[in-house]
């Protein structure tokens, strides 16, 4: 009932405006005098005024909306400028204007829920308005910004007229950065079938044997010890370097203790860290995401393939079904042996730990980061004691210890 009012409240509003009007006319044609002439004078300025509203079109205004970026880090701050031009100067003794929420809608922020986005103008005469605010600490997501409402009306609230405008603005916020000093991928395997693109760096400690120098070889490759005894150059030869091909993937599977995502957040935010210490140390990546399916980003020149994971990174959300399990290691069958697996996921259980050591056995290296969202239960612990009896590199991130794992992968926890 109340809806079907709103329709008609403006023909319902000059209506009303137009009957106190033939009252305060019939009061001073009869009644006579200043004071009922003087009533009816001073009506006639907020019947004009309410005409000048009724008949004022709202699509004379022009909504465009600014951001201060289009991408950014979570927890990082969005301003928002709304600027209102107009050509017509009628008077308006206020105007309402509120930038809708996302569709997807910013959960977990208070600045949609206390009104920063919506700001009343006493326009008056003036061609131009602006409406500035800011999100703090913007949350991880895509969001599109659509629509701007505008609302305005008589003095008493008797006219209401309201127009929706489509002003279409989107903002990607990638995972927040966290800092990773020493991490890279396990080097626990010969011979993988990809290198990387740039020639590994000779490990100085690792000498196998020594022989002749040839044109080419550097100085600091001298073995000057066996150079003296020898009568001639001798240069030190060094181990084979490394496998560097790493698989990276992250588990969408929900923890039930986990209900307002806070371990999952944290997770994304650790593949996004690994991600970038991976490509930095020239491994062959490639990335891999288990929802309600698998999507997979293959290996490619360096900066878009980060671009390309980061992206995919902003969108995921975490599902509350179980991970397919039958997809997943028919998935993983397809994967390369003497390759390293590193997994991020926040729920751990037997189907995983039998899918881990079914890749171990064919010559995988596996790491596992179990992220939980409070600090290192007995469950957690449990399940880190499981995988590494199985020979998973395996580290437990829980509120307060994100640098229990900066320097994983220089041992494998065997049973």
């Amino acid at each position: 009932m109340i809806k079907r009012l709103r329709r008609y409240q403006t023909i319902l509003g000059v209506a009303w405006i137009l009957l106190l009007f033939l009252i305060a006319f019939s009061y001073a044609m009869f009644q006579g005098g200043f004071v009922s002439w003087f009533v009816f004078y001073s009506f006639l300025p907020i019947l004009v005024y309410t005409l000048f509203v009724v008949f004022y079109p709202l699509r004379d205004l022009q909504m465009t909306r600014s951001l201060n970026k289009e991408e950014l880090f979570a927890n990082e701050v969005l301003e928002v400028s709304i600027r209102i031009k107009r050509r017509l100067p009628i008077p308006l003794f206020y105007i309402v204007v509120e930038d809708q929420q996302p569709t997807n809608s910013l959960k977990r922020q208070a600045s949609w829920r206390h009104g920063q986005t919506k700001k009343l103008f006493a326009l008056g005469f003036r061609l131009n308005a602006t409406l500035t605010y800011s999100i703090e600490a913007m949350p991880r997501g895509y969001y599109h910004f659509d629509t701007i409402s505008v609302r305005t009306g008589d003095i008493f609230g008797f006219i209401q007229k309201e127009k929706a405008f489509a002003v279409s603005s989107e903002v990607i916020v990638y995972p927040q950065k966290l800092p990773l000093r020493s991490w890279k991928p396990l080097n626990l395997s010969y011979g993988g079938q990809h290198r990387s693109r740039k020639s590994f760096e000779r490990d100085l400690t690792s000498i196998s044997s020594i022989r002749d120098y040839t044109p080419g070889d550097r100085l600091s490759w001298l073995d000057w010890k066996a150079t003296a005894r020898a009568n001639r150059l001798v240069t030190k030869e060094f181990e084979l370097p490394l496998n560097n091909d790493v698989v990276m993937a992250i588990d969408c599977s929900q923890q039930e203790q986990d209900r307002e995502g806070e371990g999952f957040e944290r997770a994304v935010s650790l593949v996004s860290a690994l991600v970038d210490r991976a490509l930095k140390t020239e491994a062959k990546l490639q990335f891999m995401s288990i929802s309600h399916h698998i999507t997979s980003i293959n290996e490619e020149d360096g900066d878009f393939q980060r671009w390309k994971i980061l992206n995919h990174l902003a969108r995921i959300e975490s599902v509350k079904q179980p991970r397919d399990i039958l997809k997943l290691t028919a998935y993983l069958q397809r994967m390369t042996k003497q390759v390293t697996l590193v997994f991020v996921t926040t729920v751990a259980s037997d189907a995983l730990v039998l899918q881990f050591n079914e890749l171990i056995s064919r010559g995988l290296a596996v790491e596992c980061f179990l992220v939980t969202s409070k600090k290192a239960s007995q469950e957690s612990q449990y399940w880190r004691g499981v995988l590494s009896s199985i020979g998973v590199v395996t580290h437990v991130v829980s509120d307060g210890h994100d640098a229990a794992f900066e320097q994983a992968g220089d041992s494998l926890a065997t049973s």
